[in-house]
């Protein structure tokens, strides 16, 4: 009798496990599209542009970032999670709650109004106001998970006694309103040019000062 054996061998189309993604090549590609959604609007956009800009294949990038939409999104995510560091970053812990602020506005600020992503938010409007879902997915992964992580600080501050607010959530709105004043507004009509060092700084004391006249507690 012929013993058959009993090991299974899968077909040869069977799927496999993938490989570890080019860790260069993934950083190279969000450069480049970082690059490209700066120059122009976001649907002229491409992933072949994004590729010719990377210097690696059309599959490559596709094989990192399934569509624009899945591209841009971890840009902006990328740039939340730079914010959010920064906002529970060790060196501010031990300041007092208006150094600490004002700390945390001057690196928000700095990635908000540097170069790049003023640039980049400056081509969204138009297919934002076309796309709901579209809006909606990018705002969540940026400006909502920031404001979020804000709030949460200033309810920690709030649960102390040092400011009596009544929501944390859009007690961080007007904070960010008064940091960033019209400076968003002037970069989506294209009327100003990346916010230099000194400007975000002023701006970082100026709106927490107002914003600890509005919510501190006396005494």
């Amino acid at each position: 009798m012929i013993l058959k054996d009993s090991r299974v061998t899968p077909p040869s189309d069977s799927p496999r496990p993938g490989r570890p993604k080019d860790a260069a090549k993934h950083a190279a590609i969000l450069e480049a599209a970082r690059t490209l959604f700066a120059r122009q609007p976001f649907d002229l956009v491409t992933m072949e542009a994004v590729a010719a800009q990377a210097s690696v294949s059309k599959m490559t990038v596709y094989s990192h970032f399934h569509d624009k939409e899945t591209l841009f999104e971890t840009l902006v995510s990328a740039v939340a999670d730079q914010m959010i560091a920064a906002l529970s970053g060790p060196e501010h812990q031990d300041a007092s709650l208006r150094g600490r602020l004002e700390a945390v506005g001057c690196d928000l600020l700095g990635v908000l109004l540097g170069p790049g992503v003023c640039e980049m938010a400056h081509t969204l409007p138009g297919t934002l106001r076309t796309n709901r879902t579209l809006a909606l997915r990018f705002y969540n992964a940026g400006p909502g998970r920031v404001r979020a992580a804000l709030a949460a600080i200033i309810a920690e501050a709030a649960g102390r006694g040092d400011l009596i607010v009544d929501d944390p959530r859009l007690a961080a709105e007007d904070l960010v309103s008064l940091w960033e004043g019209n400076r968003p507004a002037m970069t989506t009509f294209g009327l100003t040019e990346p916010a230099a060092p000194e400007e975000i700084r002023q701006r970082a004391v100026r709106g927490t000062d107002v914003f600890l006249r509005a919510y501190q507690r006396d005494g």
